[in-house]
């Protein structure tokens, strides 16, 4: 079998061991694989590989979990200081203007609806990709691909809003968009 040592093949076996099952994930890992040692165009390569053979195996709903399985995890101080500026923010206004003075730049936060109501979404930005597997080869991949940042940008909300969130890609630099915009959703979003 292949050499399937890389982090990012690794923790892509892993959500479909978890979602699916351990049969689909070895089958999988004998088709799609990537070593330690791949430079970042086999990277690509191996991103668009791994869409074709999960558009071609697995459905929509299946699909959403197994990338968002993938995801990198935000370290732990990134989000205890996001929790802070909620916490200590009494509007959703404030929220975005003290987490945008903070960290503008990198990323972006604002917001749409009115939380009194329980309309209010947040949308999380980036404004580039910061995927090395995929942002330093010029060319577009699958939305399959981007559906990772989904389950970074969960983990982040979950802990900073405390609760499950809902979370959507709405646009993505990789896909063809001009920045990465995801939703966040929760009636618990801003409580005052």
């Amino acid at each position: 079998m292949p050499k399937n040592d890389n982090v990012k093949s690794i923790r892509l076996y892993e959500s479909v061991r978890n979602n699916i099952g351990e049969e689909a994930a070895d089958s999988m890992a004998e088709i799609v694989y990537l070593s330690k040692s791949a430079d970042f165009k086999r990277k690509f390569k191996w991103a668009n590989e791994v869409c074709s053979y999960l558009e071609n195996n697995y459905n929509d709903d299946q699909i959403k979990r197994i990338r968002m399985g993938c995801s990198c995890t935000p370290p732990p101080k990134y989000i205890e200081a996001v929790k802070k500026l909620y916490q200590e923010s009494e509007s959703l206004d404030e929220f975005c203007e003290k987490y945008n003075a903070a960290y503008g730049g990198n990323h972006s936060l604002w917001h749409e609806g009115n939380a009194v109501e329980n309309t209010a979404v947040l949308f999380f930005s980036y404004p580039h990709c910061y995927c090395d597997c995929v942002q330093r080869v010029d060319g577009i991949v699958s939305k399959t691909w981007c559906l990772c940042t989904l389950g970074y940008t969960k983990k982040l909300f979950d802990a900073v809003l405390e609760c499950d969130t809902e979370v959507e890609l709405i646009e993505s630099v990789k896909t063809g968009g001009n920045r990465c915009v995801m939703s966040i959703s929760h009636k618990k979003i801003m409580r005052k």
